[in-house]
């Protein structure tokens, strides 16, 4: 059956538990997983990654090391940088292939244990004998999946702002790697990171690909900043800074001193305004969902409900698109969908839909049925194609 469950389950890894791995692992420390996908065939190669590289839509890197000395090369490509490529000593990164190829977006279900909205994207990484991108750390977690020959792995310390990188390089290389901890990964693999250890990889042979399931992690520099922009843009100016003035006008303070009265007025006007929690809800759905690559999510906005209708009647189905970025909030009083950076509210006709939109992974068809809970579904499932994270099957995704 091609109509997938509208809340799947998660499709485990071999040898591992979530319940452990959660309690024990996510954010503390690392895991290594032997054989977690033992008969698993790598969904890309080379020159799949390749190609994609030379595509001006996808964000890729070429990395070459040469007795210590680093470089960077952004994309996109041409099929001729390729061949001037030496035998050894250099990576190919692509960002977000899970964005492209589905059978990538297909190891998503593995990792369900975790909201599928922290979710960034899936890099893949092909490199050659000795390839690396040298000695660094995330800000987020990743989980590297080995998809074809080996790679080397050394962890190291725990890193900050505060540790000290190459100044001689634009990759945010360390400055000093205390190895500790060393593995050799075998495809089927896959090694769990914390966020801010350092770790180097080093491709042992040729032919080496890793996917690495990062996650999004945005700064509380990021949140305040967004979060105060979004709340400005909705306070009247009429809305100000007034005096705590005592019982008398002589409790004002005439030497130029800021009180603590004066201090306690600007925290209260602040919190004031921060302290919605149906804007917040609203707000922070709409950021986590925002797509990663916005140019890729094309959406028709010339369908209308009636032949929305008539295709669905007519036995075709909608799917997420691959770049599709969902979730749900019921917490701040209503229930709320969120797609690509939009926000719609759901009634109990469309609740359905919108919680089967928010649980299914991108590229899944979805259950013809729950289009015809009555003209509020069929009214979000429109608003949901014309923004681009519905199209149909059959149609050419994002």
């Amino acid at each position: 059956d091609p109509v997938r469950a509208a809340h799947p389950t998660t499709m485990p890894l071999n040898n591992f538990d979530p319940a452990d791995f959660l309690a024990n692992y996510w954010q503390r420390r690392p895991l290594l997983i032997r054989n977690a996908l033992p008969d698993a065939d790598c969904t890309v190669d080379g020159g799949d990654l390749a190609g994609l590289a030379c595509e001006h839509d996808a964000e890729s890197r070429l990395i070459t090391e040469d007795n210590g000395r680093w470089s960077l090369r952004n994309g996109p490509f041409t099929e001729s940088d390729f061949g001037k490529l030496p035998a050894r000593d250099w990576t190919l990164l692509v960002q977000a292939v899970d964005q492209w190829i589905p059978e990538v977006t297909e190891l998503l279900e593995h990792f369900r244990f975790i909201p599928h909205w922290r979710i960034d994207d899936i890099m893949a990484s092909y490199a050659v004998d000795g390839g690396s991108v040298g000695p660094h750390f995330d800000h987020y977690d990743v989980f590297l999946i080995q998809g074809s020959g080996r790679r080397r792995w050394q962890l190291g310390q725990h890193c900050d702002e505060r540790t000290a990188l190459r100044s001689d390089s634009d990759l945010h290389l360390l400055a000093d790697f205390e190895a500790g901890d060393e593995w050799l990964l075998e495809p089927g693999d896959i090694l769990y990171l914390p966020p801010q250890l350092a770790h180097w990889g080093t491709a042992v042979g040729d032919d080496c690909i890793t996917l690495s399931v990062g996650f999004r992690a945005p700064s509380q520099a990021e949140l305040l900043g967004h979060w105060c922009d979004e709340v400005a843009s909705t306070l009247p100016e009429s809305r100000r800074y007034t005096d705590p003035i005592a019982a008398e006008p002589a409790a004002m303070c005439s030497n130029g001193e800021i009180s603590a009265e004066s201090l306690a007025e600007v925290r209260r006007l602040l919190l004031e305004a921060l302290g919605k929690p149906a804007q917040l809800a609203d707000w922070f759905g709409r950021l986590m969902t925002e797509p990663k690559y916005p140019d890729l999510v094309a959406g028709d906005l010339d369908i209308d409900a009636a032949e929305l209708q008539q295709r669905l009647a007519a036995g075709e189905l909608l799917q997420l698109s691959l770049c599709a970025r969902t979730a749900i909030s019921e917490a701040a009083g209503r229930p709320l969908l969120f797609a690509d950076g939009h926000s719609f509210e759901l009634d109990s006709d469309s609740l359905a839909l919108g919680r089967a939109v928010a649980a299914a992974l991108p590229g899944t068809p979805l259950d013809g049925a729950m289009f015809q809970n009555g003209a509020s579904a069929l009214c979000l499932a429109l608003q949901l194609y014309e923004t681009g994270t519905l199209h149909f099957a059959d149609d050419e995704d994002c």
